[in-house]
Order: C-alpha cells, then sequence, then structure tokens
C-alpha cells in the first residue's frame, strides 16, 4: 500500500499542471483526502466525541508537515527536478535525520551496522551528486 501510494503520489505530482496554483491543487486534495479518511473513520464505527476529545498537538504537526512536503514536491517537480532522483534523495536524507532522532530522541538501539548503514545513504547522495 505504501509503496504503490508513494508511486502514485510522485506521478500524481509531476503531472499536476504547472497552470494551477500549486496551493488551490493542494487544497482539492487534501479536502477530498479529508472527505475519505472521515468516511473510513465512520465506516469502522471509530469516529466519535471522545476520539475528537483525543486529538493534540500531533494533528497540527501532521497538518504543517504535509504542506511542506506537498508544496515542496509540487514546486520542486515544476521548478526541474527530476522525478527519479528527487524522492530518493529526499528519503534518504529523511532517514538519516530520523536515524539520529530514533537514536538520541527515542532512545532506539544504535549499532555500527545501523551508522554504516546511514553512513553509505549519505555515500550514496555524493555519488548521485545531489
Amino acid at each position: 500500500m505504501i509503496i504503490a501510494g508513494g508511486v502514485l503520489y510522485h506521478v500524481a505530482q509531476k503531472a499536476t499542471p504547472g497552470t494551477v496554483d500549486p496551493f488551490l491543487t493542494l487544497f482539492i486534495s487534501f479536502s477530498l483526502a479529508a472527505m475519505a479518511a472521515l468516511f473510513l473513520s465512520f465506516s469502522r464505527g471509530q469516529a466519535s466525541a471522545a476520539q475528537f476529545r483525543n486529538i493534540n498537538w500531533t494533528s497540527l504537526a501532521l497538518a504543517a508537515s504535509l504542506i511542506a512536503i506537498e508544496s515542496g514536491y509540487l514546486i520542486g517537480y515544476r521548478a526541474g527536478l527530476k522525478l527519479n532522483i528527487t524522492s530518493f534523495a529526499c528519503n534518504v536524507i529523511i532517514a538519516v535525520a530520523l536515524f539520529f532522532v530514533g537514536t538520541l530522541y527515542y532512545r532506539e538501539g544504535f549499532s555500527a551496522r545501523g551508522g554504516i548503514g546511514a553512513l553509505l545513504c549519505i555515500v550514496g547522495l555524493m555519488l548521485l551528486r545531489i
């Protein structure tokens, strides 16, 4: 599901008409996604007043991150970023950053193997000349 969604996501971002304001197209996409998510929550019997009371700062943070990610890719692709490298480069950089966040903030295990993997990711980016 993640892989298919990711491929569709990047192809749709790259194919979005350059004549449409990026934030208008994001509004349409987010509105449709919000309606679908709400429908799925109600259809599973999960939406309730108690659920809404449990919402915290993470929903706002996720919304801000969605705007940053979506508009970043959309504007980047319009500026000429390559479909075959952009996602790879961004995801490697995010993975390396999260490796350190997970290790330092969440106290997840650190291993030499993981450190070497992160280093190899950085070397891979340099080989792509990003």
